[in-house]
């Protein structure tokens, strides 16, 4: 079989395994139904340059999720599959990058366990089917670093250099400046080789330009649009503020807090990088002993992404995705000999195939914000004004405005009442903690939903063979939603 065609059966295989279930299992908050709605309301406004999330501006991540969501809303309709789709290209696309690059470095048998471990690792499952920019930002990343091993070897070749910088604008636009975290490459290269580091002033300043073309053609227009406020809220709060302190719980407080979390990416990976973390020691050990040149290589883009990630405040397993190609390609030399390597793989990809198909059938009722949704737009219009009370999960947000025009609206207990007495129809969905706390009148229409919060988990004890044990669990929610009609 040719290569071209293997190289196609392996992309589409990769979308297949990311995508299947993705209809069955709603949009998890808190982040997916953000970027899903944003996207939405930027096709629905026409206005492709700020995104906007309820109706005001969202300053979180550049553009480029929002218009690759919009496109497969064009293909597919807006809904859950859809706005995971990208992501799901986006990881396939970073799969077949990774066995290209991988058997050009050490051969054919190892490029393909690469792919494979690499599209088989479960963080990478889970974010290659999720509605968010890090496998944007993951496939960006890889095609610098090869791109940047490209033209070590052959420095005159004008491809890789134009795909290391595009790759690096492209990669800002997917999820802002950690994607040029591949200019340090080459100064640490030179250390970790021993050699001498000359930097080419011409170049560095015509890639910097073509960065800055690619960056400046959206973000001119958006800081002028936003007077400002896109590169003082996405810059200052989403990166710098991100950096310096823990963001919504995500990391330690305090110093004591910070010096805790250091080891976070060498504990999370042994569970980010399952199965394959099983092989994470004897590869640890091989590196230690001996190294060869290629290695070298690959090692500067992961220790740059733990270094500068481990270093930062704020925490979460996934920040490290971007290493994992090469992470893969390390890995796979101990794995290609390996004789459990095939029982590992088939394993992984039955025990997927499980959680896809059956799994997320089953945790699907337990959403309640989609089954919400369910029950309530055959009872409501176009022109219903929707609220909340003491529940302000973005989902609930995503699922309504499937046919409602008007934006949501969070309300506390004291305006309850003026928002339901208003003229036209209206819909409030209130945490049943609440519910003794204002007046229903009885001509509205009530229903009662229970489920989980998945954004939102807690210790909580559960009975196992006669002994409660503390286990995380996510939190219970027991909601009603009123209609006036």
């Amino acid at each position: 079989m040719d290569k071209p065609v293997c190289l196609a059966l392996y992309f589409f295989g990769a979308v297949l395994l990311y995508s299947i279930g993705n209809w069955s299992l709603p949009l998890i908050d808190r982040d997916e139904p953000r970027f899903a709605e944003a996207a939405r309301e930027m096709r629905q406004s026409g206005d492709f340059l700020v995104p906007r999330l309820n109706g005001e501006y969202r300053f979180d991540k550049p553009p480029l999720i929002y218009w690759c969501q919009v496109l497969a809303f064009d293909a597919f309709g807006k809904n859950d599959f859809a706005a995971r789709f990208p992501s799901a290209v986006f990881a396939a696309l970073a799969v077949v990058g990774t066995w290209i690059f991988a058997g050009r470095i050490f051969g054919p048998r190892v490029g393909i366990w690469s792919g494979l471990i690499f599209a088989t690792s479960l963080q990478v499952f889970i974010h290659a089917r999720a509605a968010v920019a890090d496998m944007p930002l993951v496939f960006f990343y890889l095609t610098a670093t090869w791109a940047d091993w490209e033209k070590l070897r052959n420095p005159r070749c004008a491809f890789w250099w134009w795909t290391f910088y595009l790759s690096l604008g492209l990669g800002f636009l997917a999820k802002g400046p950690a994607a040029l975290l591949p200019i340090s490459f080459a100064p640490i290269q030179a250390i970790l080789n021993r050699s001498r580091f000359r930097l080419n002033f011409r170049s560095a300043l015509a890639g910097t330009l073509v960065i800055g073309t690619v960056v400046g053609l959206w973000g001119i227009p958006a800081v002028i649009a936003t007077h400002g406020d896109y590169l003082q809220v996405g810059l200052g709060k989403h990166v710098l503020q991100r950096s310096l302190q823990p963001m919504e719980s995500h990391g330690g407080a305090g110093i004591a807090g910070y010096l805790l979390f250091l080891p976070f990416y060498l504990v999370t990976s042994f569970f980010s990088f399952f199965p394959w973390c099983l092989f994470l020691p004897g590869c640890a050990r091989r590196l230690l002993g001996h190294r060869e040149p290629e290695e070298n290589y690959l090692l500067v883009p992961i220790l740059v992404v733990l270094g500068v990630f481990t270093l930062i405040q704020t925490k979460l397993p996934h920040y490290v995705l971007p290493a994992y190609p090469m992470l893969a390609t390390l890995v796979a030399r101990q794995v290609s000999g390996s004789k459990w390597r095939l029982r590992i793989l088939g394993t992984a990809l039955v025990l997927y195939f499980l959680i896809a198909l059956v799994g997320f059938r089953i945790v699907e009722p337990e959403f309640p914000s989609k089954k919400i949704a369910q029950i309530a737009l055959p009872l409501i219009s176009r022109e219903t004004r929707t609220a909340s009370l003491n529940y302000d999960e973005q989902s609930l947000i995503w699922y309504l405005r499937q046919k409602t025009r008007p934006f949501h609206r969070r309300l506390d207990i004291s305006n309850f009442s003026d928002f339901m007495n208003q003229p036209g129809p209206a819909l409030c969905v209130v945490n049943m903690d609440s519910l003794s706390a204002i007046h229903l009148n009885p001509d509205w229409k009530t229903f009662e939903v229970s489920g989980y919060n998945f954004a939102r988990w807690r210790i909580q004890s559960v009975p196992l063979f006669g002994v409660r044990i503390p286990v995380p669990a996510p939190q219970p929610l027991d909601l009603v939603t009123i209609i006036k009609r």
